[in-house]
């Protein structure tokens, strides 16, 4: 079992360090706000994240299979979700860069916002549902399904509050500034590119 979680907790770190919506959306995050705001958003990434591996442990990907107008919705929804970002961060491009105090209603918004961009991607949903159904037995106890689940959270949560660090720090912060505009606009264009790829792609 040992080697099954260490295939897993792999599988995971290589789906981390591959750039999509979740890790361009939390660097525009952890650059345009507060640090403790990053790390509320990267939370809700993690969470849903998390919540994927819970509905993959229960069929989710087989519910896909049989009902595939399901998985096509969620992808729409996801790749006009992702446009409407991308739109958005074009548009603020231009505006000053202003770091205030995080109230508490605005740290519950970006934890929603954060879970927004993942259940957004349904791809995750079939990444989690294909890792799990691949490494672990189907009959696996529910206590080893927990542990799963523990471990998915822990590394995305560790792994986003990562980047935010290092993208807080005051030399990151500084390089952003001088070019804030262009940075800007090439994040909306990554965030555009990624919704019209999900909109176009068939499976």
């Amino acid at each position: 079992m040992i080697w099954l979680f260490a295939t897993f907790i792999l599988a995971n770190l290589v789906a981390l360090a591959s750039p999509g919506p979740a890790f361009v959306a939390l660097s525009n995050n952890a650059l345009n706000n507060s640090k403790r705001e990053a790390f509320i958003f990267g939370l809700g990434l993690a969470t849903i994240a998390t919540f994927w591996c819970f509905l993959g442990f229960f069929g989710l990907t087989t519910v896909f299979t049989y009902v595939p107008w399901l998985y096509t919705a969620l992808k729409f929804a996801g790749g006009i979700y992702l446009i409407y970002l991308a739109i958005k961060t074009w548009r603020g491009a231009s505006l000053p860069l202003k770091f205030v105090k995080t109230a508490a209603n605005k740290g519950a918004h970006s934890f929603f916002a954060g879970c927004a961009i993942n259940i957004a991607n349904p791809k995750a949903a079939l990444f989690a549902g294909s890792v799990l159904l691949a490494v672990f037995p189907v009959d696996m106890a529910i206590g080893y399904k927990l542990l799963a689940m523990a471990i998915m959270f822990t590394l995305e949560a560790t792994f986003y509050s990562a980047v935010v660090l290092w993208l807080g720090q005051p030399k990151m912060r500084q390089t952003y500034r001088d070019a804030k505009k262009w940075i800007d606009r090439c994040t909306g264009v990554v965030l555009g590119a990624l919704g019209i790829k999900f909109l176009l792609q068939r499976a």
